[in-house]
């Protein structure tokens, strides 16, 4: 999180990185900037982090970092999406992240990559706002809005990192994604000798079609009831 230049109207980008994995956190990331600061992230190359290589992302990191006014990361490990609905997890993760800057400094605007149902992630996110804020909460927002744009590398960049780290710590292979066949042939792996590791959400399709599905449904009515 950093904090820097907040006297200015701010416009604020959030998106999210790990949504459809099987393996791993769920980043959400904000990034707030000033007029200036838009205009820097642009010059600077800022897109889609789905266009971009992963090198490119760990190069325009720091200077996302330098162009912004205030950026913050909330990660979502899975024994949570395990329990709870990942859109619900977003939104309220998103408004967390979201609040405590609404209380420092004045934003002109909101932009947020389109998270279901939309609606109701613009209540909450009014009822957190003075009213003359802007909420746009739009589909591929990331290849529209360059605020956005720096939000999904930010996101994309800090899980990548995350997945890093459980390469070393799990021997996690690929990247922790269903339609990823390392990940498949890791998960097939691991889960073949009885081991689910912390790290993988036990709650999603890919996982519980493996031979342990119903020990991982009986896992997952026993946490919901707890």
């Amino acid at each position: 999180m950093k904090y820097a230049r907040l006297s200015k109207a701010l416009y604020i980008g959030l998106d999210e990185a790990g949504r459809g994995s099987c393996i791993g956190p769920l980043a959400v990331s904000l990034v707030a900037t000033d007029d200036h600061g838009l205009e820097e992230l642009r010059d600077i190359g800022v897109k889609d982090s789905k266009k971009l290589t992963s090198e490119a992302r760990l190069q325009l990191f720091p200077r996302i970092l330098m162009a912004s006014s205030y950026v913050a990361i909330k990660m979502i490990q899975p024994h949570e999406i395990d329990i709870h609905n990942v859109s619900a997890l977003t939104m309220k993760a998103m408004c967390s992240l979201v609040k405590p800057l609404s209380q420092k400094a004045p934003i002109k605007r909101i932009v947020i990559d389109y998270v279901n149902p939309a609606k109701k992630l613009e209540r909450l996110m009014k009822g957190i706002l003075p009213r003359e804020v802007e909420v746009l909460i739009v589909e591929d927002a990331d290849d529209k809005y360059v605020e956005c744009m720096a939000a999904s590398i930010v996101a994309k960049v800090t899980r990548d990192n995350e997945i890093c780290k459980l390469r070393d710590k799990y021997g996690v292979k690929g990247s922790g994604y269903p339609s990823d066949p390392e990940t498949l042939e890791w998960l097939k792996s691991v889960m073949s000798r009885g081991e689910i590791p912390p790290c993988v959400r036990r709650s999603w399709r890919t996982v519980k079609k493996t031979p342990l599905g119903k020990t991982l449904d009986h896992w997952l009515r026993e946490s919901q009831c707890a």
